[in-house]
């Protein structure tokens, strides 16, 4: 069995201009070959929104290509999304909707990927609590690299990795969460999420309460944040 507690809430600043929550997330929670993707549309362009969305199902849509291959690389699922991705937008621009894209996946044949395009956070805390986190690649001064904006496969932090153990618990985060987030107190956030909210009726619900109750000061951003694991 495998769980998932995952939401994604507008942040202060959207709310006070009245626009809509520009994040993303999408899971498959199978026992065979699991799923999880959080995209954050740049709010600098205007059609973000539609953007992470495209992004998050452009991801399911080379996931399930993937899948069919016990060989195939993380490189081509990425080449995949990045095609599926302008599909999914049909007439919209790629440049109006840019946003950054980030997926866990596995491939049912022992393997799984991990890769990022942009900010964020994917990090995998084990049974004994230490936790890994997938290096990002940064062009530095605020910016990003995200879908829609000029980029190589070489601008994808990527790798092929074990596929969820038993007690272990992967988290994707949008920046909203990420940029906020001491890298110590990692472990005890996929601990309190899957052990204290996935014991709930309804976690998604007291979760998103979390992220609309952010401790930090002065924060305006959409918050996102996933968490997956196999008890």
């Amino acid at each position: 069995m495998v769980r998932v507690v995952a939401t994604s809430v507008r942040g202060p600043g959207h709310m006070q201009e009245g626009l809509l929550c520009q994040d993303a997330w999408l899971a498959v929670a199978a026992p065979h070959a699991s799923l999880a993707v959080v995209c954050d549309g740049m709010g600098s362009r205007p059609r973000s929104r539609e953007g992470s969305r495209a992004a998050a199902l452009a991801v399911r849509d080379a996931w399930r290509l993937w899948q069919r291959s016990p060989v195939g690389v993380v490189e081509d699922m990425i080449r995949i999304v990045e095609a599926a991705w302008r599909l999914r937008l049909g007439r919209v621009a790629a440049d109006e909707a840019s946003t950054t894209c980030l997926f866990y996946a596995e491939d049912g044949h022992g393997r799984a990927a991990q890769a990022q395009l942009g900010d964020g956070l994917i990090a995998r805390r084990g049974a004994d609590g230490a936790v890994v986190v997938h290096p990002s690649r940064s062009e530095g001064f605020g910016l990003t690299h995200a879908l829609g904006t000029p980029h190589t496969l070489a601008d994808w932090s990527f790798a092929l990795v074990e596929p969820l153990a038993p007690q272990e618990r992967l988290v994707l985060a949008t920046d909203g969460v990420s940029e906020d987030l001491e890298p110590g107190r990692i472990s005890d956030l996929a601990t309190w999420v899957a052990d204290e909210l996935g014991a709930l009726q309804h976690p998604a619900r007291a979760l998103a309460r979390e992220l609309r109750n952010w401790p930090v000061p002065h924060h305006r951003d959409d918050k996102t944040l996933l968490v997956m694991w196999k008890p």
